[in-house]
């Protein structure tokens, strides 16, 4: 009997991986979002804008060191990162309506 693994039954291992990583990645995507939903209750209150570009930055800066650290690709995480940003930022908006301070 052998113990090498067939091409298909590789690639049917990494499809199971992909789809699980998936799933972590959007557990972790609803828990960002809960604490975006957080940050529109309290910005308001601080008088604080849905944008906030310092903070922008500090997270881009951020987010790339760690994706230089585990050796993801720049380009991805800075896409990717750009992307969440902008739509939480505009989540943010609607979420603070006529609260939200103009920035």
């Amino acid at each position: 009997m052998s113990d090498e693994v067939s091409p298909q039954e590789e690639m049917n291992d990494v499809r199971r991986v992909i789809d699980d990583l998936d799933d972590q990645i959007v557990a972790l995507l609803a828990l960002r979002q809960r604490q975006i939903e957080r940050a529109a209750r309290v910005k308001p209150e601080l008088g604080i804008p849905a944008r906030a570009p310092e903070r922008v930055e500090e997270v881009l800066a951020r987010v790339l060191g760690a994706a230089r650290r585990e050796s993801l690709s720049v380009e991805l995480a800075l896409n990717l990162w750009t992307q969440i940003i902008e739509w939480s930022i505009s989540y943010e908006e609607r979420l603070m309506g006529t609260r939200a301070p103009k920035g």
